[in-house]
């Protein structure tokens, strides 16, 4: 029996796995069932067959060729080294994904932003979780999370904001969600998803608000309207908890927008729907959120349709009611990915530096370069791209991709394809995938995550240990060792230059590090480059984890999420893998009646030392406008997990981002167009037809489903791939972004519906 980690959305929990791959539960969430299936497929005697890129590859006008990995490091050193001198830093982007440890997301965040000075460094995390971290720092100044998993079984209501954990976080859902039978839910959500129909089987209480796609913001400025109109403020917290300023401002806004019932109701009720219905809910909401405890959740829905400003207007509703700080209050961050909120913290976005300092705060980056003990001038000035920009940005010409497949998982797809014929992909990843095979130059072959040891952060703030439970079936790297080995070729190819050895060795400006840039690689010192990535090894070559993490630990001390726990203590690797793992700041990092005696305020910013009291956040006038009044004229596409309907919640959970962890066996065939039950009629379709949507984008076509499980103007498709290819990522749009994170809002996407007549059907 060995212990590790269940990976495989943003939870993570302990587990135990036999040799045979049968897995229990050792945390107090255990394995979910993508978990439980990925380590049977995996570590069964006859485990199911998977391919897996077995040998780097190289891309050659004879097609692919195996290579050793000795010749594969020399070739991404060589071609790093020729990009950056013929093109500048700016040439090299890194793109990670939510799966890596947080050793591999800091080693390479070091190299690429450190040593090779690009800050195009991007992740999934800037796709699907940064507007949560967005909209925490507009409001209380940092992106850490206060609250815990545990407050759910303590609130007396609980928030669902465009969130379905019934199918996304199965574990927490029905461990701790379910189990506080006596808290009313309410979800919020346009559609019927697989979370409404369990909790309205479990509580006749439970509530379903369907309120338009991308009318939360105005939703929530009518509750808090309401809640100043009938007292119910907590006023005594907000005075001591609120910047005074901020607060003035915001009380003004609410008092002259159009917030009042009245006004309100008819705009984010959908067609179809009873705004009598609608005002009865919303208004047991209103009166909720005055007289009870109240945790509030938001995900993927939220981040992807109104951004940083919808996560920061449901956080005002919690200081202005006071919902902070004690069990069963609070804001509760989920995510997708194993290890976002890691993303977050260390910062992986083009215009952050670890522990969200800023790229363009020269004392920020002073501090970052003394942490790695660089000079100052070799943290670039100059912000890097949003990962939205890649695909159109005549500055990139080799992107580094770890771990997810930009041929199929990114927005504007289409756009995507045709980017990547014109660069050099590097390609790390431990599951062959054909698609990219046909844009990527270099594949390296890594380990999976069960083939390693490494440390997870998850949503509550726990560190957690990932132990490895079986040796790889070949010779594949993690990606800390594939990291290390290109930094430490980079060394040997500066040394062999009959020069002496270069490097920056003063504080220059950026233009004069250029100049060095140009004139072969001088800003790059081998000494270096040797002394941070030769790292203490283990006897199959990887390198040691605890001394990555030590450098973690004592980099983070006097941020805002210090590794400590919540006496102030340090947390080692020792005591993470220990029992379930550390929570960083405690279970509750804010504590309400224990705020620091600081006039300045209890809420930490970036720095820990930096105290202020919170910001209610005013959002902009586009985002208090609901999707369908912008285009009446067309649907708003809903993307999400799996099939809709009764019936459907089994295979949902079951499913995998990609499925290729355990093969496509377990793709469909094609997937359906949902599509409601009065826009079938305008359009005289019935289940089953077959439809072309389409964009400016691009189009896809598909069999359509009535149901009366979406509300009028709103159309559904998974987001799950399918043997035809019909992916929502050919309409989505990747420009329109947030300002304060650039997370693209993939969910602000209108599609026109056409039939498709006999004959008509066809490749669009």
């Amino acid at each position: 029996m060995k212990k590790t980690l269940c990976t495989f959305c943003g939870v993570v929990d302990q587990v135990t796995v036999d040799e045979r791959g049968a897995v229990r539960g050792s945390g107090s969430l255990g394995a979910c069932v993508k978990g439980t299936e990925y380590f049977r497929a995996r570590l069964a005697a006859e485990p199911r067959t998977v391919e897996r890129f077995t040998t780097p590859m190289l891309r050659t006008p004879y097609g692919w060729e195996s290579v050793s990995w000795d010749y594969a490091i020399d070739m991404v050193a060589d071609t790093i080294l020729v990009d950056r001198k013929e093109y500048g830093r700016d040439a090299l982007a890194f793109y990670g994904v939510g799966q890596m440890s947080l050793e591999a997301l800091w080693i390479a965040k070091r190299f690429f932003q450190g040593h090779l000075g690009t800050n195009n460094i991007c992740s999934n995390a800037e796709q699907c979780l940064a507007n949560n971290a967005g909209g925490h720092e507009l409001v209380f100044g940092n992106e850490g999370p206060f609250s815990c998993y545990a407050d759910y079984l303590e609130a007396e209501t609980i928030l669902f904001y465009g969130h379905n954990p019934a199918a996304n976080h199965p574990t927490v859902f029905d461990r701790y969600i379910r189990k506080n039978r006596d808290a009313l839910k309410v979800v919020i959500d346009p559609r019927r998803t697989d979370t409404v129909q369990v909790l309205e089987r479990d509580d006749s209480r439970s509530l379903h608000l369907p309120v338009r796609s991308g009318a939360d913001v105005l939703l929530n400025c009518l509750i808090a309207r309401t809640l100043l109109d009938e007292g119910g403020l907590d006023e005594g917290y907000v005075r001591s908890h609120v910047d005074a300023a901020a607060l003035e401002g915001f009380l003004d806004f609410l008092r002259k927008g159009p917030f009042r019932f009245a006004e309100a109701i008819p705009r984010i009720t959908p067609e179809g729907f009873s705004t009598a219905e609608m005002a009865a809910r919303v208004r047991r909401v209103c009166d909720a959120w005055k007289t009870t405890r109240v945790v509030t959740t938001s995900s993927v829905g939220i981040n992807q349709t109104v951004g940083s400003t919808g996560v920061a207007s449901i956080l005002n509703l919690h200081l202005l009611t006071g919902n902070l700080g004690a069990p069963g209050r609070g804001h509760v961050r989920l995510a997708g990915q194993s290890n976002a909120s890691g993303e977050l913290a260390f910062g992986y976005s083009g215009r952050l530096l670890p522990f969200r300092m800023q790229v363009a705060n020269p004392e920020h980056r002073r501090r970052l370069a003394e942490l790695w003990g660089l000079p100052a001038c070799c943290i670039s000035p100059r912000p890097g791209l949003p990962v939205a920009s890649f695909a159109t940005s005549p500055r990139l010409r080799t992107l580094f991709v770890f771990g997810t497949n930009p041929a199929r998982n990114f927005p504007n797809l289409a756009r995507w394809r045709q980017k990547m014929m014109d660069l050099c992909i590097v390609y790390v990843d431990s599951y062959y995938n054909p698609e990219i095979l046909e844009y990527a130059d270099i594949v390296l072959p890594c380990r999976t995550k069960h083939e390693m040891d490494g440390v997870f952060l998850n949503g509550e703030r726990r560190l957690q240990a990932l132990r490895k439970v079986g040796e790889p079936p070949f010779e594949a790297w993690t990606d800390v060792r594939i990291v290390c080995n290109v930094a430490l070729r980079i060394g040997e190819r500066l040394r062999e230059r009959p020069t002496e050895e270069p490097g920056p060795g003063a504080d220059l400006s950026a233009e004069q590090v250029d100049a060095l840039v140009a004139a072969g690689n001088l800003d790059l010192s081998p000494s270096l480059l040797e002394r941070d990535f030769a790292l203490p090894l283990d006897g199959s070559g990887e390198p040691l984890a605890e001394p990555i993490w030590d450098q973690i630990q004592r980099a983070s001390r006097g941020f805002y999420n210090e590794f400590a726990d919540g006496q102030g203590q340090p947390i080692t690797l020792a005591r993470i893998q220990e029992a379930e793992g550390v929570q960083w700041g405690g279970a509750r990092r804010y504590l309400r009646g224990e705020e620091p005696a600081d006039a300045r305020g209890p809420f930490p910013g970036i720095l820990a030392e930096d105290r202020h009291r919170a910001t209610l956040h005013i959002p902009a006038p586009e985002r208090l406008v609901p999707f369908s009044e912008r285009r009446p004229d067309r649907l708003t596409l809903i993307t999400g997990r799996g099939a809709m309907g009764e019936g459907t919640r089994g295979s949902n959970v079951a499913m995998f981002n990609s499925s290729t962890a355990t093969g496509r066996s377990s793709w469909p065939e094609e997937n359906r167009l949902y599509v409601a039950e009065l826009d079938a009629a305008r359009l005289s379709l019935g289940s089953g037809d077959r439809v072309r949507v389409r964009n400016e984008l691009g189009a896809i076509e598909c069999p359509i489903e009535v149901t009366a499980d979406l509300p009028a103007g709103h159309a559904y498709l998974s987001f799950h791939p399918d043997h035809r290819g019909t992916h929502p990522n050919f309409l989505t749009d990747s420009d329109r972004i947030d300002p304060v994170t650039w997370q693209p809002l993939l969910k602000d996407t209108q599609v026109e519906i056409v039939p498709i007549g006999a004959g008509e059907a066809g490749a669009p």
